[in-house]
């Protein structure tokens, strides 16, 4: 039963792969949406099959998709190259980036460097890639609402998991794949690593993803296209029935997963979201959902181990929030003291294999400790700059591209915080669908840029 996983994540490949092949750059979406979310799951289950030397090819789909689908969508690109500011940044945060495989920093080999690289700059080939994509022949309702079924899947595993308290990881190989290949802990109370369980013991799910953290932020990514999707020219929210299931399952999923940044992310996206519609009534819910959680905390502390619980987070006492910090301190300290970094793989993906890593469970910081202040600032530039200018571009759009811009600007901002607690470029479920988006989002921005200067030549 189990091998409908990674027989699922090869079967999504193979279509993806045939479709851009065919010319159809909406195609790589089905890989994406269906074979990213269960990449760890199945690769744990082909490993817990004894398909051990299979698993360095299947590791390596991702990468082989997105370069197969770049060189194709280039080769048959027709139409005139327009460059937008945003493609400058990317390209130039790729190109510095790449000098360091070549400079005498660090203590890593070039292939070393080269698979660190591959975690820290990919995501631009993966924008440049939904750059080459046709949005004429994107149908975004039709991705939008994939993700919402993928939703709705993760959610009814959870059920399962929750109601027999059992981890899906426990059953899938999962402690043995990632001690194999990754060298992760297989610590904790469930031998699981300690992500999967909160400092009292309560688990932590995550279906079918690779950790809670990264299944219960991909649930931003669905609620910020389900409001966008159902958001009406008036501003208007009207979800039909499939929406609110989903809205549920997000909301159910988050909870399960126990992590702060998510639940911090979900209302400041539910907020934003009131705020940018300006819909009043939403805030005053937030407001009030907010008095009803303070309200139900004060009745929680008359339980003493709640109470000590709620408090040693308040104070970040507890084992994860030091753990944090002590990352983000290590990191900081590195980044003033070498401004130019200190060499690919230093921290991030590599050297938490390898248990050398320098700062950490930070985006920001980990992109700063390898390559230096000057990609930390290009890299905080071109995540400000699709903010900017959503924001900027959501009021006088129409369409599909007014649900897109919407749904970026979500998404972006809610993605703040888990990426201020974890190596959030490594979930690779949530770059692909955000990059992809986000190129094929700035080709249709560029397109109303140049129709707009049309017009104000005609004038």
């Amino acid at each position: 039963m189990l091998l409908i996983f990674p027989i699922a994540y090869i079967v999504s490949f193979i279509i993806s792969l045939w479709g851009v092949y065919k010319k159809r750059g909406e195609d790589l979406f089905v890989f994406v949406i269906i074979g990213l979310p269960i990449y760890n799951s199945s690769l744990s289950i082909a490993y817990s099959y004894h398909l051990k030397d299979w698993i360095p090819l299947l590791q390596s789909f991702k990468e082989l998709l997105v370069l197969f689908a770049l060189a194709t969508l280039i080769w048959n690109y027709k139409k005139k190259i327009s460059f937008h500011t945003l493609d400058y940044w990317m390209l130039g945060f790729l190109m510095y980036t790449s000098i360091y495989v070549i400079l005498p920093l660090g203590h890593y080999s070039v292939i070393e460097k080269l698979v660190a690289i591959k975690s820290l700059s990919f995501f631009t080939m993966i924008y440049f890639t939904g750059r080459c994509i046709d949005p004429d022949k994107i149908n975004i309702k039709n991705i939008f609402y994939s993700v919402g079924i993928l939703t709705i899947a993760a959610a009814l595993l959870l059920i399962v998991e929750v109601l027999t308290y059992t981890h899906f990881q426990s059953i899938s190989g999962f402690t043995a794949f990632n001690t194999e290949f990754f060298g992760l802990d297989s610590g904790g109370n469930y031998n699981l690593g300690w992500t999967f369980e909160r400092e009292n013991g309560f688990k932590r799910f995550a279906s079918f993803f690779a950790n809670p953290l990264e299944f219960s932020t991909s649930m931003l990514v669905t609620v910020s296209m389900v409001l966008s999707m159902y958001t009406q020219k008036d501003n208007a929210l009207k979800p039909n029935k499939f929406g609110w299931i989903v809205m549920a399952a997000t909301f159910i999923s988050v909870i399960m997963a126990l992590s702060r940044a998510s639940l911090i992310s979900y209302t400041l996206l539910l907020y934003c979201y009131a705020l940018l519609t300006k819909r009043k009534e939403i805030q005053y819910f937030i407001y009030l959902m907010l008095l009803l959680a303070l309200a139900y905390l004060l009745y929680l502390m008359k339980d003493s181990n709640i109470y000590d619980y709620i408090i040693s987070v308040i104070q970040l006492n507890d084992s994860s929030s030091i753990g944090h910090i002590l990352e983000w301190v290590e990191g900081v300290e590195s980044i003033i003291t070498h401004p130019l970094g200190i060499g690919l793989g230093e921290s991030g993906k590599v050297a938490a294999a390898l248990q050398n890593n320098v700062g950490g469970e930070n985006q920001l910081i980990i992109v700063g400790v390898q390559t230096g202040i000057i990609s930390l600032v290009i890299y905080i530039t071109i995540y400000v700059m699709i903010i900017k200018n959503a924001i900027q571009w959501y009021p006088i759009v129409f369409g599909k591209l007014k649900t897109l811009t919407l749904t970026l600007v979500l998404m972006k901002i809610a993605f703040i915080f888990p990426m201020l607690t974890s190596n959030f470029d490594s979930n690779s479920y949530i770059s692909f669908l955000m990059w992809l988006l986000t190129g094929i989002w700035i080709s249709m921005i560029q397109k109303e840029i140049e129709i707009k200067n049309e017009e104000s030549v005609i004038v």
